[in-house]
């Protein structure tokens, strides 16, 4: 029975030790996530104010970059000459400020057809200055242009 007693004593002192020394099982973490927000309703009035919004922005934008654009073109006839340099960085600096500015100009009730145009628009405008910063040829170029124009087209429908 003594036998019996201290081996019971021993078997709990050593689970006892093993129990203090193991590391103590992961916390289990629950997260709840709440459902996202409905999206935001907005009035016809809201809605036709930011498309206005959008719109003037994108074709005074338009204005500025054509002009610009018609310069290098000029310029572009001899990549060589003293006046293609400067007409290149001014069209890239217009391109540049033209964009952020049409950005800037598509409040949250724009609606998505007009959002989607303007963001085609500027993603295409973009390409035509980096082709010219490249150095593109000048099919490559045109390829280029033709596709702004296209897509400046589809804005002033999603405009209209």
């Amino acid at each position: 029975m003594l036998l019996a007693a201290s081996l019971l004593a021993i078997s709990a002192l050593v689970m006892s030790v093993i129990r203090m020394t193991a590391s103590p099982p992961p916390a289990t973490i629950t997260t709840v996530t709440a459902p996202p927000p409905p999206p935001p309703n907005y009035s016809p009035e809201q809605i036709a104010s930011a498309k206005k919004e959008a719109c003037d922005a994108s074709e005074a934008a338009s204005l500025s970059v054509n002009n610009s654009q018609q310069n290098l073109i000029v310029a572009a006839r001899d990549r060589k000459s003293p006046q293609y340099g400067p007409a290149l960085a001014n069209f890239q600096l217009v391109v540049a400020i033209e964009t952020k500015y049409m950005q800037q100009h598509l409040p949250p009730a724009t609606p998505n057809d007009v959002v989607k145009a303007t963001n085609d628009y500027i993603a295409a405008l973009v390409a035509v200055a980096d082709g010219e910063t490249r150095g593109v040829s000048n099919p490559d170029a045109d390829a280029l242009v033709d596709r702004a124009n296209n897509i400046g087209d589809r804005l002033n429908k999603a405009c209209s």
